[in-house]
């Protein structure tokens, strides 16, 4: 699945890879710029779940980040102090 732009306020996009070397690891990128993965695989369904929900920002902090960990990728800034972003897709 290629970036998603979310509707929230804490989360920009979420990237879902269920078909490389790292399957079903969710990555997540906050409004601050920072990126996060998912410590441990997430099957589809939550993933669908976390899509469709009212609150994609809830739904991470009660139904992602406990059951599946994270590992912060980068910390949302670049060397020029820039935020770094993705290309979500709507």
């Amino acid at each position: 699945m290629a970036w998603r732009a979310l509707q929230s306020s804490h989360l920009m996009g979420v990237e879902y890879d269920d078909e490389t070397h790292e399957p079903q690891i969710l990555t997540f990128q906050f409004v601050n710029g920072a990126i996060y993965r998912t410590a441990y695989p997430v099957p589809r369904t939550s993933v669908d779940s976390l899509l469709q929900s009212s609150s994609a920002g809830s739904y991470f902090h009660s139904k992602i980040e406990p059951v599946f960990g994270m590992v912060k990728l980068a910390d949302g800034t670049t060397k020029s102090g820039r935020r770094s972003t993705r290309n979500f897709r709507r």
